[in-house]
């Protein structure tokens, strides 16, 4: 397992137990987003995808699911989830159960740069390609599931600048992140894949932002949650969390959205 969900399970599992066993979206958040500004981010891909009750969506890297549930009761479609790592995956179908949402969303246990079956009308992924340097057969892969004229939206960290050793350092041990590209070569790699229409925008400035209120949140926080999970799990968060706040504030890191088609 990724080394950030060896806390984030736990955490999450403390937390679920002062919830009822019937869950609402609202219960979970934040809890099950593990991508930058919350339902916002999910709101501007449903727009940018042109996601209506009848489009069949892929989750690539879903995680426990909150993206997933919040897409499919938010426009009332299916959406499957994909989602490498076995015991997320086992969470979000437990909390999709428990949301009361199983009947549109349903999480399968894989590895994208193996294939999938099935195709779909579009795919989003929010802050995980940054785990795959495999770029060639990521995007091969995303556009094989995809049908003709479908669409992608994406969410991942570039270099805007070159990464300096202790950075690249940061990124491969502790967000599992061994290697990025610059904007132009990131569309590049999607545009050798077949996709086309190709738009994106710099949001640097606003995850510059975002990381460090989360920062700050957490602190402000952080005797309670040593009192309920224990110093080790807390430390581990902090320690994350500070880390990814110094990689933005570097000025090197940098955040983009892109979206587009594939090409027919």
């Amino acid at each position: 397992m990724t080394r950030m969900y060896q806390y984030r399970l736990p955490f999450l599992r403390g937390e679920l137990a002062d919830l009822p066993e019937r869950l609402t979206l609202k219960d979970l958040m934040p809890l099950d987003h593990y991508h930058y500004c919350g339902t916002a981010a999910i709101d501007l891909a449903i727009e940018r995808l042109k996601v209506t009750p009848e489009s069949q969506i892929l989750d690539i890297g879903a995680g426990v699911g909150g993206t997933a549930r919040y897409l499919a009761q938010r426009v009332g479609c299916p959406v499957t989830g994909l989602e490498l790592q076995p015991q997320l995956c086992q969470m979000a179908g437990e909390l999709t159960e428990r949301t009361g949402l199983s009947e549109r969303v349903k999480f399968i246990q894989g590895d994208i740069l193996e294939g999938i079956t099935g195709q779909f009308d579009a795919w989003l992924s929010l802050l995980v390609f940054l785990h795959i340097p495999e770029r060639k057969t990521l995007f091969s892969q995303c556009a094989a599931v995809l049908k003709p004229g479908g669409r992608f939206y994406i969410e991942d960290y570039v270099q805007l600048q070159p990464l300096n050793p202790k950075e690249q350092g940061t990124l491969a041990q502790m967000v599992a992140c061994p290697e990025l590209p610059f904007i132009p070569a990131y569309q590049q790699h999607l545009e050798q894949a077949g996709f086309g229409h190709i738009a994106w925008e710099n949001v640097t400035p606003l995850w510059q932002d975002w990381v460090q209120q989360r920062l700050m949140q957490f602190q402000h926080k952080q005797e309670h949650y040593r009192q309920k999970h224990g110093d080790d799990l807390v430390q581990s968060y902090l320690n994350f969390y500070q880390a990814v706040a110094d990689l933005f504030s570097g000025g090197n890191l940098g955040g983009v959205r892109m979206w587009g088609q594939l090409l027919p």
